[in-house]
């Protein structure tokens, strides 16, 4: 368990130290309130920790199919657009 946890760690902590969406929102939101960033940290560990979850206990054949993946790229590529479009 503790190579999967330290994977899961370095793994997350390479998506932190790169910018990217969450941190553009994270920039844009925070100068109105000061507590932008802990509201947008919790509403992105609503979204991780379940699917390290479900990978860690043997779903991850679940995300090879094809129809799945479909629906998780439309859905995120909506989420980039929303961000992208409720920023300007």
């Amino acid at each position: 368990m503790f190579p999967i946890l330290l994977s899961v760690i370095v793994i997350s902590f390479s998506g932190v130290m790169l910018p990217g969406p969450m941190f553009a929102v994270t920039l844009a939101k925070s100068y109105k309130s000061p507590w932008a960033g802990v509201w947008i940290a919790l509403g992105h560990a609503v979204i991780e920790i379940p699917l390290i979850l479900l990978i860690y206990f043997g779903f991850a054949q679940f995300f090879h199919n094809s129809i799945v993946r479909l629906v998780l790229s439309v859905a995120g590529s909506g989420m980039i657009i929303w961000l992208g479009v409720s920023m300007g």
